[in-house]
């Protein structure tokens, strides 16, 4: 059946009504590049806000010609939207541009609310702008705190945080009008959850800070950083613009991770697979125990840095900065590597499968010049990496990962 939509331009407020040719240039390469999809599927999300769909899989399905684009104007942007959800409240407000303002007084107002949360049950939470705190913690209730702040006691007014509540599910959606725009209005969260509840949540812009949560975990900024500790069932941390930062983290299964301009960063995390992504950022890799990997980055250096698992597949590649592995030598593999302007390099002994056996007095770390590819083994083969950059080295060292402040 067919659902109404919308079409609109978005036009920025504050610090992002005016930009350098260079920032709208960096802008247009990110929108563009290989996590477009990423972007307008968590853009979709957000404009879903406030419906009573939560199926990703039917939102995507009801709205397949949905699409958002960066447009550049002489001194900015705007954000070009079609086919939207026709109730998207954040397309009447303004959203995307930056709701905060220096020098000028500021009107606040506080909103608290309790509510029980059995064990097996999730939390999910929407925002526009505004940071948001999430901590698991003891007992079987939701407590939830938030902080509106606006220029006028009027415009507080207009923005509403709607809690609804089932047996086993607590939602809150921040509502803006839809009859006005320019309300400029941020809502900062700060909640506790049963440390086993799952949660999901996302904002437009701002930073998401999760800590001491055991059930599934999903994150999602479009302007923000995202940071996640102490998750025992992260399924995905995501942002457009913002740093994605994981410290001791696990899944069952994959988990997904990715940043179109900001880097992402994972320490202490154990997974059955890793996908990272990030086209202007680095993606490093410390501690990380994973049977498959799979990192990308466009402009960015590339750390991996655990054991490898028997059997298990890692595939690195950034197109414009250096792939570097960190191994302690005890697990064999298979290795395919290749760059077109930079450096191979090896700390353990590398026998090639590939152009030839190296010289038997050869040492381990022996360079191979520009435009090279190597195919070898070390030990018994028993996991395979795939190691590329287009103008970066690729290096195989045997001293530990670190993820630099």
């Amino acid at each position: 059946m067919p659902y109404d939509v919308v079409d609109a331009r978005v036009i920025p407020e504050g610090r992002l009504e005016v930009l350098s040719r260079l920032e709208v240039g960096k802008l247009l390469d990110t929108s563009r590049g290989g996590l477009h999809q990423l972007f307008r599927n968590c853009s979709l999300a957000v404009l879903n806000c406030g419906n009573e769909l939560d199926d990703g899989k039917e939102l995507l399905d009801r709205y397949r010609s949905f699409d958002i684009r960066v447009v550049p104007e002489e001194r900015g942007i705007q954000l070009e939207v079609t086919a939207a959800p026709a109730t998207a409240a954040s397309l009447y407000s303004t959203a995307a541009g930056s709701l905060g303002w220096e020098g000028e007084p500021q009107q606040t107002e506080k909103f608290s609310k309790t509510l029980p949360l059995p064990k097996g049950g999730s939390f999910d939470l929407s925002n526009i702008s505004g940071d948001i705190v999430i901590a698991g913690g003891a007992g079987d209730q939701v407590v939830i705190d938030a902080v509106k702040r606006g220029k006028t006691a009027e415009d507080l007014k207009l923005v509403q945080i709607e809690v609804a509540s089932t047996a086993t599910r607590v939602e809150v959606r921040t509502q803006y009008p839809r009859e006005r725009r320019n309300v400029n209005v941020s809502v900062d969260y700060t909640v506790t959850v049963p440390r086993a509840a799952g949660v999901t949540v996302r904002t437009v812009s701002g930073n998401l800070n999760l800590a001491t949560i055991d059930g599934e975990l999903m994150a999602d900024s479009v302007s923000g950083d995202v940071t996640v500790k102490s998750a025992s069932r992260l399924e995905s941390a995501r942002t457009v613009s913002g740093n994605v930062t994981v410290t001791s983290a696990a899944s069952d299964g994959d988990i997904s991770l990715a940043s179109v301009s900001g880097d992402v960063k994972l320490s202490q995390v154990k997974a059955r697979g890793i996908d990272a992504n990030s086209v202007s950022g680095g993606v490093t890799l410390a501690d990380v125990a994973c049977s498959r990997a799979k990192v990308k980055s466009v402009s960015g250096d590339i750390v991996f840095g655990g054991p490898l698992a028997k059997g298990g597949r890692y595939s690195l590649q950034s197109h414009s900065g250096n792939v570097t592995v960190h191994t302690d030598g005890k697990t064999g593999f298979e290795v395919s590597a290749g760059t077109f302007s930079g450096d191979i390099s090896s700390d353990l002994k590398i026998v090639s499968t590939f152009g030839g056996e190296p010289p038997a007095d050869a040492p381990p770390g022996r360079h191979r010049g520009p435009g090279q590819r190597v195919r070898g083994s070390f030990g018994d083969g028993g996991a395979l990496l795939e190691l590329n950059s287009f103008s970066g080295d690729v290096k195989i060292v045997t001293r530990p990962a670190e993820i630099r402040k």
